[in-house]
């Protein structure tokens, strides 16, 4: 639980291959509550007892736009991850409205992961959606989409492509294709990559903690959690973006910022 916690605070490069490999099943019959906390009971229940088929039914519209994958593919995913954990408790810590078609639920759960037990409280929107409540994970209230551009060819090509609304603030995604036969890399030790989103409401600025190498002709993307950002996103810029020679050093004189989102 810690290390899926600690991702959403950081940059994180996703390789999508493995992805995109995981067969298609039958479609799943998405499932609605009459209550906010039935759903929330409903979600405790299935993922103390490991039911992640019925626990993902119960997954918002939002999220899983957000995601970009099916309720299949996404069962597949957790189930995944979850081989080596064990969820011995889901308890309701809080709940509050925030308005009528929206909550923000706080959950504790402990689990046993790789033999370590661990003990931590998340964040879930429930929302009312059209046919009932559902539960988003993360927090994420909503999700907006972004005209992505087709990728230049030969060009490190960097593309808004979605925004997940939180209670403190944003992940965004933003696509990324290597269409070069160069090896690049997000920032150093001493020259940190930021990720500088400007709004409607001013700017706000995420620094990602440790460099990550881009290797050359890769699809991928990244996500970055935007503390307390508000407003509509008008520009997206990635700074401190250097090139890496043969042996894979850093190529002082090449650093450049790429603006992945410009309106």
């Amino acid at each position: 639980m810690k290390k899926i916690k600690r991702l959403l605070t950081i940059l994180c490069l996703v390789s999508i291959i493995s992805i995109l490999l995981i067969g298609c099943g039958k479609k799943v019959e998405m499932v609605r509550v009459s209550t906010s906390e039935e759903v929330l009971e409903l979600f405790n229940k299935y993922n103390t007892e490991n039911n992640i088929e019925e626990m993902v039914k119960l997954y918002s519209d939002e999220y899983i736009d957000y995601i970009g994958y099916d309720a299949n593919k996404i069962i597949n995913m957790i189930k995944n991850n979850r081989k080596d954990a064990t969820i011995n408790s889901s308890t309701t810590k809080s709940i509050e409205e925030i308005n009528e078609n929206l909550k923000k639920a706080v959950v504790n759960i402990n689990a046993v992961i790789n033999g370590e037990e661990t003990n931590e409280d998340y964040v879930y929107a429930l929302i009312k959606e059209e046919d009932g409540w559902s539960i988003s994970p993360d927090g994420i209230s909503e999700c907006i989409n972004f005209d992505v551009p087709a990728n230049k060819e030969k060009e490190l090509n960097l593309n808004l492509m979605k925004e997940a609304v939180l209670f403190d603030g944003a992940l965004i995604r933003v696509d990324l294709y290597n269409d070069t036969s160069n090896s690049y890399i997000f920032g150093t030790k001493d020259d940190k990559t930021q990720i500088i989103v400007e709004t409607t409401e001013g700017t706000f600025t995420s620094e990602v903690e440790e460099p990550q190498e881009i290797s050359k002709r890769v699809k991928s993307y990244f996500i970055a959690k935007i503390q307390d950002l508000k407003g509509d996103i008008k520009k997206v810029t990635v700074t401190s973006i250097y090139e890496l020679d043969k042996e894979g050093n850093v190529i002082v004189d090449s650093k450049r910022d790429i603006v992945a989102y410009n309106k």
